[in-house]
């Protein structure tokens, strides 16, 4: 039985308002899982095209969906892939957002598990990005504090990434939802890439 695909919640909000405060407009934005298409809209108001992938074609059938009822499907490219694989390597995205599969669990819904520490299925996403992404392009994602987070940063660190928490929900006693901002270039020295979390420890 396909699962349903992936719909707007407290996660996929706070992705969206961490994405309307960023500043700029962008060429071309990417979406990876696009689900319902929520993220893709909000896209689509920041960037002169978009395109959105999403395993799951009935994922990808929905955000197309949504695009021609909304307005947008002048500008939006929707595809069925893994990841960002259907789209040729090079410096062609300068801003791709994503809320992957976050969740600790090594045999549980696809749509939440992110693997053993709850960081695996996110890297894999920043991976595809990362092959895709402009010289001085953005990716933002969404992270929770039941996975290991902070090794995620730390091995986007080495492999030459700045990172940053955009800003953090608390979404019951034991859980926040963390939004990462992912640069590639060094920032301006008007630019914080070193923040804290919630918990006040260095990121």
């Amino acid at each position: 039985m396909t699962p349903e695909p992936y719909r707007a919640s407290e996660d996929t909000v706070l992705l969206a308002k961490a994405l309307e405060c960023i500043d700029g407009s962008y060429r071309l934005a990417g979406e990876i899982g696009c689900g319902a298409g929520f993220i893709t809209e909000v896209l689509a108001s920041m960037a002169e095209e978009v395109v959105s992938s999403d395993i799951d074609i009935e994922a990808a059938r929905e955000t197309w969906s949504r695009a021609k009822q909304k307005g947008f499907n002048w500008k939006v490219h929707v595809v069925c892939c893994d990841r960002l694989e259907a789209i040729k390597e090079g410096e062609v995205f300068q801003l791709t957002a994503f809320n992957p599969p976050y969740l600790p669990d090594e045999e549980g819904d696809t749509a939440t598990s992110g693997g053993p520490s709850g960081v695996e299925a996110p890297l894999s996403f920043v991976e595809s990005a990362a092959k895709r992404m402009a010289r001085n392009g953005l990716m933002v994602l969404l992270l929770s504090s039941l996975s290991d987070w902070l090794r995620a940063l730390e091995e986007l660190t080495i492999k030459g990434f700045c990172t940053s928490v955009l800003c953090a929900k608390s979404v019951g006693l034991f859980e926040d939802l963390l939004v990462i901002l992912v640069m590639r270039s060094a920032p301006r020295s008007s630019t914080r890439t070193r923040d804290t979390d919630p918990y006040g420890k260095a990121v």
